[in-house]
């Protein structure tokens, strides 16, 4: 069907949205790799005529509309700055989702509206797009949003007229998941809920039978147990899809019995990935399988999308390849690697023709980038870990490396661009980044693997990482600095003062420098009773394990750490308040190390604004040059200032 892909692609390749910024490329060049230009989201229509693409120009957000058989491109929507109330924002398009074939919905981030192809306003819907409610319906006009900012409201809503139907429930608790069937009704749902006068908290599942409007009581758990959540409604009356992995060690898709209320069949599952996501449920089947594994997999199980996906894939090799559309019409390809930040195709099936119409970051030549490897090493206990790596050339001799740790540190990291990490590789620097135990995504035994253990078999399995680099001839163990942020912060910091000799220097962005602080500081997690009974879960309790906190606690320890320290904070942190990285300089200062301290005005737990990623970046690179090199750093204090504008 699609049998002239290979010369289709030896030919060159034209992008009629943002500019293809190739020649006169410099591959280390910073402005290359934080220059915002692109596109950032794109959708395209049921009927295949037309794409709406989300394009970032340099100063402004815009939506442009795509007509498929031409390519041309015209803008209906275009950012601007408008007061509502007592608001005043940047209203500008984020993200866009087709309803018909001439309702576009257009989320703006703390509100989203519908328009016509003209880009001409047809009603308020809500404050952010969950998705059509009938997929299977090209003209159903209805869709499903949220209607307040906590996402703790959901409503049907005619996407023409703006009428809407709020989803109202007599339970108790805050929802945190919600199933609807094919026709957008809501009849399951998950919600969280916390005791009054003490940290108890539990999770319950309910369930709505078509015929009833009664809520019923499937399940209760405990917030820290593992706990099934419901996916879709099918046609069956008492059956549910859920999600699972009780019993199990990867998230599974299984039949749910809401008579006996009990998980049945698995209809879905693989030993050793999570079930990432599934697409097309109809009934108690799907159209599409993604597993996350150290690089994600799709598995089509719709003969004809099986087909276009295995032929897109042929023709964009060692790439992911997001397919959507009509597989006998129009196809939208989404293509990314970790060499590619993202490149959208359109595919004409009918006359086997590929086009490449946009990229993400047009500045960022994928032919210069580096890639990132998957492998597996064993920690000390013998546990195998799974890790990214990505080599500055081809050249095998041992390198400068920066060993990268994610935060969290209940996330991980995944196989994509990683504008740190090809930043880092251009300048000479064997980046690797340890999926250590607690990370998510690699099994419940893994994850749980690494409760209780900040600064214990956690920071081993990062040490036993960067013994597996010099080891193996990849890292020059004179040349190795560790660099994280929040969670990562705190390993990075806890690594210098466990392993003083393995690593040149340090750097910590957010970082925590103290667990006892981290349980009584005025974080926003501390806010929340269901995150404080987790914390106990997954960190420790404070009643109990104050003395094994402070067995671990960079700022407890500052006296063994020797490498020079570059700390960094956003001033209006709220997850890892500053606090932490002002005891961590003013204990490093009192006793005499060498310290850097950066603090960013109108940041937060993140950096936002380019000219503060690009100070950062640029002293980070240096710092790392510095050290790698045996130079010495005095005591630095700087505070940068955020311009009042940025983009």
């Amino acid at each position: 069907m699609i049998k002239h892909f290979a010369r289709l692609l030896s030919l060159p390749i034209f992008f009629i949205l943002g500019a293809n910024a190739f020649s006169a490329y410099a591959a280390a060049d910073i402005d290359n790799f934080l220059d915002p230009r692109g596109t950032i989201d794109a959708s395209i229509s049921p009927d295949g005529k037309h794409i709406s693409a989300v394009i970032f120009n340099g100063t402004n957000y815009g939506l442009a509309l795509i007509d498929t058989e031409t390519m041309s491109s015209r803008t209906i929507v275009t950012g601007k700055r408008v007061t509502e109330g007592f608001w005043r924002f940047n209203k500008r398009p984020y993200k866009s989702t087709w309803i018909t074939n001439d309702i576009i919905a257009v989320d703006y981030g703390i509100e989203a509206e519908t328009i016509n192809l003209n880009g001409v306003k047809l009603a308020d819907i809500g404050v952010k797009i969950l998705r059509k409610a009938e997929s299977k319906n090209p003209d159903s006009k209805k869709i499903l949003v949220y209607t307040d900012s906590d996402a703790t409201e959901v409503a049907l809503v005619d996407g023409k007229s703006g009428e809407r139907e709020k989803f109202r429930f007599p339970m108790s608790g805050k929802p945190i998941y919600w199933a609807f069937d094919k026709a957008g009704q809501l009849r399951a749902m998950t919600l969280a809920n916390s005791s009054f006068w003490k940290d108890v908290n539990s999770v319950t599942n309910w369930y709505k039978s078509k015929t009833s409007n009664e809520w019923e009581k499937l399940a209760e758990f405990k917030i820290a147990d593992e706990y099934w959540i419901p996916v879709y409604v099918p046609d069956e009356e008492n059956s549910l899809v859920v999600s699972s992995r009780i019993g199990r060690d990867t998230y599974a898709i299984f039949e749910y019995d809401t008579k006996r209320r009990e998980i049945k069949e698995m209809l879905a599952g693989h030993p050793s990935q999570d079930i990432l996501s599934v697409d097309g449920i109809t009934n108690n089947e799907f159209n599409r399988i993604v597993t996350e594994g150290l690089i994600p997999q799709q598995v089509w199980l719709e003969p004809r999308w099986a087909q276009v996906q295995a032929s897109v894939d042929a023709a964009l090799p060692k790439k992911i390849n997001v397919i959507s559309g009509d597989p006998l019409n129009k196809i939208l390809i989404f293509s990314y690697s970790d060499k590619d930040p993202g490149t959208w195709l359109l595919l004409d099936a009918k006359k086997s023709n590929l086009m490449a119409f946009a990229k993400k970051k047009p500045s960022i030549n994928p032919d210069l980038m580096r890639p990132m490897e998957t492998v597996h090493y064993l920690s000390n206990d013998g546990v195998k870990i799974p890790a990214y790596l990505t080599r500055p050339n081809d050249l095998k001799s041992k390198a400068p490396a920066i060993i990268l740790i994610h935060g969290g540190p209940r996330v991980r990291d995944r196989w994509l661009w990683d504008q740190e990490v090809q930043f880092f590789a251009a300048h000479g620097y064997v980046v690797f980044q340890p999926q250590f135990r607690g990370s998510s995504g690699f099994g419940r035994k893994f994850e749980e693997a690494g409760f209780g253990q900040w600064g214990r078999s956690m920071q081993d399995d990062i040490t036993a990482g960067v013994n597996y680099l010099i080891r193996d001839n990849i890292a020059d163990p004179q040349r190795i600095c560790i660099y994280g942020a929040s969670y990562g912060g705190y390993a990075a910091l806890w690594g210098l003062v466990k392993t003083p000799d393995l690593f040149q220097c340090g750097v910590s962005f957010a970082g925590v420098s103290d667990i006892e602080f981290m349980l009584t500081d005025s974080s926003d997690r501390n806010d929340s009773k269901i995150t404080r009974e987790l914390m106990r879960t997954h960190v420790g309790d404070l009643r109990q394990d104050k003395n094994k906190f402070d067995e671990v606690s960079p700022l407890k320890n500052v006296a063994k750490i020797k490498a020079p320290v570059l700390l960094a904070h956003g001033e209006e942190d709220e997850r890892v308040p500053i606090a932490h990285g002002k005891k961590m300089r003013n204990a490093l200062r009192d006793q005499k190390k060498s310290v850097e301290w950066i603090s960013f005005e109108d940041e937060g737990h993140d950096l936002n604004f380019i000219r503060n990623q690009r100070l950062f970046l640029n002293r980070i690179l240096e710092f790392f040059d510095e050290h790698t090199k045996s130079k010495k750093v005095d005591y630095i204090d700087t505070k940068l200032a955020t311009p009042a504008t940025s983009e």
